[in-house]
């Protein structure tokens, strides 16, 4: 016994010796408690803990800023040598780390800008802008070969009409212009990035178009994304008057990727439907402006006041029109087949090596993209080459642990979405998980995906560092006091689509995040990430702890760490929403079909779990002994997930198959829960959404089944001597 402990007994030996003892044995028995993980077994824990510090201790700041310096020195957008450099630069560190690589090729139909033209030709004739100029404070933006202020997937030709403002131009906003008799035919539409919940900015033209404009013009309002937020670049973090916006404009609630080759991937030898033929392609010109040229067309548009929640930032009263400012747009793309490239680095796992967890984000930006995608690049980096320190130092994962690069992301999804199309029925059987990590700036932490995995997301947190707070856990916590932790629901948006929305594969898109001005402009520079992204580099490092944390325990876990009972309580919240929005009573019957059905998945989830950790309580031996087992239950498990896909597919976008999430038609980055039956229940559609509310009861029943099997299994495995 300890001096300490001594002094202990002797201070309270009035309570009795016995009494005494008994307290300190408890007491030190708790202070040498193991810790527990979810998938591990006690001793397992203990180790998986220990190799996770040696991961822990490898990234670090100055390999991350060498790494982001080397990775944004020219543009690199999909399809150019550079891009393709990147792509050999990951891949020969990869090497390096000890991983086997492999790059990946699609020859994906992309647009390149040839002329791009504004001009407002009445009551004043005026050339607008629609490229950037350098600023002499950041040496970066004077770079050359980056895009120009463009819109992908839009419409070549020229489109002359009178202008009228539709706000943001969400299915609100239109409907609204619909109600006052406003019509679009023949119009310039000028409408404004943003709006929520999160619109993708392709949904703002195909409404318009579907009403009959002939063109639009989209800007960033100082409002949401300039001077109104506080001081513009290069002072401060803000949108300039002189920022763009690039973006795609593929009609990504229809389907991502390329869009001459849906539901297969675009390799030799597949068929590709005529451009003409192509859905998700807008079919009206477009072109992004600065709200500084905004402004020249604002001041000029007259009729009604807009409605007061329609009014920006921009120092005058905005109005509807339409007229009598009139605008040309003359555009002009050269579509073509080019090359996009993945790349991917791997640990083969030493038990289950077709089974993997795929860590992956995209390199390509519009111009040098030290925000969106570097940063988040740099960070997984730090993560891979921490996984390597642990393989090297005698780690041996159960399953592979594979890193990814995408291309083509910001033209939307076109390298992971070839990737998934191509290699569906081996994802489906053997991807565990997908991380998605992206871009990230110092901030708050964000994290969604499938709700299976919430448990898992917040008992990792709660080992990961954090720069301001103890640990990840508390800082995620305090900045939402008061509130349980939620992962969110992902719609669409970045790399996962593919997985989460057509192949049912679980996935996760983490990371840190706060506002910026420089989103898709030539001022998303290394020299503005130095000053206003991640100074340091602080909030890089801890978050390549976290990811690192994940993806080895998902990787290394005996039993695979999801809970079906969080997937169940999210559900059945979303259950009473709809039940709230079926004010008549026309679907009471199917939606009480879906609770009951939602209900019978959470008894069976919740006696699988106990049956599970039970089996884990039993310790390796017993695991090690029952390993057939439990490779049936993790099966079952990744079965389970699986379950929420309907090859029917939803309506009006049989791509999208998952019937717990999507992104929303109208929204196209926000998600929209139980979609199938939501949407047609928002927009009327009775007999769709008794359709669709039929497959979500076969599916929820399918899940169910899938984890009876995975309790009995692992009931059958428990009940076994260990000889």
């Amino acid at each position: 016994m300890s001096p300490e402990s001594k002094r202990v007994v002797s201070r309270f030996s009035h309570l009795g010796a016995a009494a005494m003892l008994l307290v300190l044995a408890n007491s030190l028995a708790a202070q040498e408690q193991p810790q527990r993980l979810m998938g591990f077994t006690a001793e397992r824990a203990a180790e998986q803990l220990r190799w996770e510090r040696v991961m822990a201790a490898v990234p670090d700041t100055a390999t991350m800023r060498e790494y982001h310096y080397a990775m944004t020195r020219a543009p690199h957008h999909a399809g150019t040598e550079e891009n393709y450099r990147l792509a050999v630069y990951l891949r020969d560190l990869w090497d390096g780390f000890g991983f086997e690589t492999e790059m990946v090729r699609y020859d994906i139909l992309v647009p390149w800008p040839v002329d791009l033209r504004l001009r407002l030709v009445y009551p004043d004739t005026v050339e607008l802008a629609v490229t950037e100029p350098p600023i002499p404070e950041d040496p970066d933006s004077y770079v050359e070969g980056g895009l120009p202020g463009m819109a992908a997937y839009v419409a070549s030709g020229r489109a002359e009409g009178d202008v009228i403002y539709v706000n943001y131009g969400r299915i609100s906003d239109y409907r609204l212009l619909d109600d006052m008799g406003v019509s679009l035919e023949g119009k310039i539409v000028l409408v404004r990035y943003g709006g929520t919940p999160g619109q993708m900015r392709g949904m703002k033209v195909r409404e318009a178009a579907k009403r009959g404009a002939a063109g639009v013009v989209i800007y960033s309002d100082p409002e949401d994304d300039g001077y109104v937020r506080g001081d513009i670049y290069p002072n401060g973090r803000w949108r300039p008057w002189e920022g763009i916006q690039r973006g795609s404009f593929l009609d990504v609630p229809i389907y991502p990727g390329d869009p001459l080759t849906p539901f297969v991937p675009s390799i030799p030898g597949v068929e590709r439907i005529p451009f003409e033929e192509a859905e998700n392609v807008q079919k009206i010109p477009v072109q992004p402006i600065s709200y500084g040229e905004a402004l020249k067309i604002l001041e000029h548009i007259g009729g009604d006041a807009v409605p007061t929640e329609w009014q920006g930032g921009l120092p005058l009263t905005y109005h509807l029109g339409p007229g009598p400012a009139r605008i040309e747009i003359d555009v002009e793309y050269d579509y073509q087949e080019r090359p996009v490239w993945n790349v991917f680095g791997k640990v083969v796992g030493a038990v289950e090596p077709e089974k993997f967890v795929l860590a992956g984000g995209h390199r390509d930006s519009w111009v040098l993209g030290a925000r969106d995608p570097t940063s988040g690049a740099v960070s997984l980096l730090e993560t891979a080459r921490g996984v390597a320190a642990a393989v090297a130092a005698g780690f041996e994962p159960r399953r592979s642990i594979v890193f990814g690069s995408w291309g083509g992301e910001d033209f939307f999804l076109l390298g992971s979405t070839e990737w998934g199309e191509q290699f569906a029925d081996e994802l489906k059987e053997n991807m565990v998980v997908y991380i998605n990590r992206e871009s990230y700036t110092s901030g708050n932490w964000s994290a969604g995906g499938n709700h299976s995995l919430e448990a898992f997301v917040i008992e990792t947190s709660k080992d990961a560092p954090h720069p301001e707070a103890p640990t990840l856990f508390d800082a995620w916590q305090g900045q939402q006091p008061g509130e349980p932790l939620r992962l969110d629901a992902l719609g669409s948006g970045s790399d996962y689509t593919v997985f989460l929305d057509h192949l049912g594969v679980p996935s996760l898109n983490v990371g840190y995040e706060s506002a910026n001005g420089i989103y898709h402009s030539l001022y998303d520079t290394y020299h503005y990430y130095q000053r206003f992204g991640d100074p340091g580099y602080r909030y890089g490092v801890a978050q390549a702890d976290m990811v690192g944390r994940m993806v080895m325990r998902l990787a290394n876990a005996e039993v695979l760490p999801f809970d079906f009972t969080s997937a169940s309580a999210v559900i059945a919240g979303y259950v009473d929403e709809l039940m709230a929005l079926d004010e008549g009573g026309l679907l009471r019957d199917e939606l009480r079909a879906i609770g009951a059905a939602n209900a019978a998945m959470r008894v069976a989830a919740t006696e699988t779990n106990g049956v599970l950790n039970r089996l884990l309580t039993g310790g390796s031996a017993l695991t090690d002994q029952n390993r057939p087992a439990l490779d049936r239950v993790n099966a079952l498990i990744m079965r389970a997930e699986r379950e929420m896909i309907d090859e029917r597919g939803l309506w009006r976008r049989p791509w999208y198959r998952n019937l717990v999430y999507a992104p929303g038609y109208y929204e196209g980055y926000a998600a929209k829960t139980l979609p199938g039956v939501r949407e047609p229940m928002e927009d009327g559609a009775w007999d769709v959404a008794r359709t669709q509310a039929g497959m979500l009861v076969e599916a929820l029943e399918r899940v169910t089944s899938a984890l009876t099997e995975a309790g009995a299994a692992g009931r059958a495995a428990s009940a076994r001597v260990i000889s």
